[in-house]
């Protein structure tokens, strides 16, 4: 274990017994100036570029009266924003959405702690991305005019967030006669996608923005890795190889030669990459009669597969890395508790890999069958430029003054983790070191499963930390998680639908609790609290020095992890670049990239 140097040590040690950032700055209230039935004949069209239609109504909630603005931009941007009637406090708040979207869910999450936003002081809004179906991954009555409308394709990519934004901003200066001081968006998931997309494409939406397990590498992740994560469990036989029984047996094994690093026996790998998985520790002898508690060498080869990644017949790497030791239990998302089981990342793949990643629908259907090659990988990413949100060069949002907190759980079972440490380090290397720490953190969280779940420290609020380093120039030097009361690890999932409830989750990290009916534009507040953890910008880890109660998070301190472990070297390394996205149009109803 390496320790910080005596100066950070101590530096960062003085924010170790802060249970959550500090709120932002201290902001009057503004009251309205029009009534909440004027502002539905706002003039909005020279706005945002395109013919918008308004209805205004007056809710009432337990945290006070809101105007509830439901607003359509052409050609069928659905979006939602709620004004609070006494409250608002000069803030906005953009809410990401999951999986292909189709619905608007403007509730708040990642914000247990945060006062403004339990009170309702926050003018919030979302948008469910230009298309209504099914809200989730595939499902949805007009999924085929989705995917044949290459407008709503330009919309889901990029264009809906950016034109609610505008209107957002527009309506907020209508109704209370003056414009957010501070607007922060906050999604994970593809709303984590989207948060990324808004401080590449469009830098000066937002001055704070938080993005969870992002779906950033959004045409090979949800190609390549869906798929993969299928095959390497099919037999020759089209059967399964490994089940849900046998994961266990894997997991304990992990947990119990690379758990210990940060200093506490808890069940959580702070670090995964530090875990050098063994076939020794699991590995049934030549000779065992009973193999119900070790692995078959068909079985063994599953769980590798599922750690690297995807590779060719060669080895190569198509992605930064796999799943993380410590995340076995969460693999329930594509290996079976019975051979007849359907697995969710099957209906992920047949959803994404279908309907989104390719202009057209004809595509390979079987999961198994997928040609893990440099050849399929080119065609792949035919839409790079429109969906992906992989543009290191972020020096337009940080000369705004924008600041960006990432976050993942090292035990997602969605979105591998790395991919989000290969897009940091990829800032780093664009913007320099220095510059970089200067507006984005990324944080990565033990034992969180996709936005959330696990049996890690799985609630945690980021918004606060935000709004501390936008409105009070204060870093977060640390978020505090807490471990929670034992929920599922997965979901539950409506596989003939695929609902919000799948595994692309939603922006709060709390799975089907945001999910479904709209929720009142305010945060859900924390659960009670097991035990609390530390969580510091990659890539330290919290480390327990022996002295206090180890549910605490005041008994941890910042450390250095081992030396870290070279990235794979990876195909699609070279995604990770800047200029490579484009504004895209339609010309003779085919999706077009419009000349810079």
């Amino acid at each position: 274990m390496k320790f910080l140097s005596l100066l950070s040590f101590a530096f960062l040690s003085m924010l170790a017994g802060v249970a959550h950032a500090d709120p932002g700055a201290a902001l009057p209230v503004i009251t309205p100036v029009r009534s909440c039935e004027a502002i539905a004949s706002s003039p909005l069209r020279e706005v945002v570029g395109a013919s918008v239609k308004l209805s205004t109504k007056r809710v009432s909630t337990p945290k006070g009266e809101f105007c509830e603005v439901i607003g359509t931009i052409a050609p069928s941007i659905g979006f939602k924003l709620d004004l609070p009637a006494s409250k608002w406090t000069q803030r906005y708040l953009q809410a990401g959405c999951g999986g292909l979207c189709g619905m608007v869910n403007a509730s708040i999450g990642n914000a247990g702690g945060c006062r403004p936003a339990l009170d309702g002081e926050f003018a919030v809004a979302a948008t469910d991305m230009g298309h209504s179906s099914h809200p989730g991954v595939g499902g949805g009555e007009d999924v085929g005019a989705f995917t044949s409308d290459p407008q709503k394709r330009i919309d889901f990519a990029y264009r809906a967030n950016h034109l609610t934004a505008l209107a957002s901003k527009a309506l907020i200066r209508a109704f209370y006669g003056a414009p957010p001081r501070y607007s922060y968006f906050s999604g994970c998931s593809d709303g984590g996608r989207e948060a990324l997309m808004e401080a590449q494409r469009y830098p000066g939406d937002f001055d704070g923005i938080s993005a969870g397990a992002p779906a950033m590498l959004f045409q090979i992740q949800n190609s390549f890795f869906h798929a993969w994560t299928v095959a390497a469990n099919r037999g020759s036989d089209g059967k399964p190889i490994l089940l849900a029984t046998k994961l266990s047996i894997l997991h304990d094994a992990v947990i119990a030669h690379c758990d210990g690093i940060d200093g506490v026996k808890d069940g959580l790998l702070s670090d995964p990459r530090t875990c050098q998985v063994e076939s020794s520790w699991v590995k049934c002898e030549a000779d065992v009669q009973d193999e119900s508690r070790c692995l078959t060498p068909q079985e063994w080869s599953v769980a590798q597969k599922i750690y690297s990644g995807p590779t060719d017949s060669d080895g190569n790497h198509f992605l930064p890395g796999g799943l993380a030791p410590g995340s076995e239990l969460m693999w329930t998302a594509f290996i079976p508790h019975a051979a007849s089981d359907k697995v969710m990342s099957e209906a992920l793949y047949k959803g994404m890999v279908s309907v989104v990643n390719l202009p057209s629908l004809s595509t390979v259907e079987d999961p198994a069958a997928f040609p893990f090659s440099s050849a399929q990988f080119d065609r792949m990413q035919q839409l790079h430029a429109l969906n992906d949100a992989t543009n290191p060069d972020l020096h337009a949002f940080a000369a705004h003054g924008g600041k960006l907190i990432m976050w993942h759980g090292w035990a997602d079972f969605s979105i591998a983790p790395m991919i989000s440490i290969a897009y940091y380090r990829a800032v780093q290397q664009q913007m320099s070191v220095d510059a970089t720490d200067r507006f984005l953190r990324l944080f990565m969280i033990p034992g969180v499963g996709h936005c959330g779940g696990g049996d890690g420290f799985a609630q945690v609020d980021t918004l606060t930390p935000l709004m501390s380093w936008v409105e009070r120039k204060q870093a977060p030097m640390q978020l505090v998680a807490d471990r929670v009361a034992a929920r599922p690890f997965l979901p539950t999932v409506d596989h003939s639908r695929m609902g919000e409830t799948g595994p692309q989750g939603g922006s709060d990290g709390r799975g089907d609790e945001s999910m479904g009916a709209s929720l009142p534009p305010v945060a859900i507040p924390d659960r009670p609290v097991l035990a609390s953890r530390p969580i510091y910008p990659f890539p330290l880890i919290a480390h327990y020095l022996g002295d206090g109660d180890p549910k605490l998070a005041t008994s941890f301190r910042p450390a250095a992890s081992v030396d870290e472990p070279a990235t794979n070297k990876w195909y699609g390394a070279f995604m990770l670049r800047p200029g490579f996205q484009k504004q895209y149009g339609v010309s003779n109803g085919k999706l077009t990239p419009r000349a810079e």
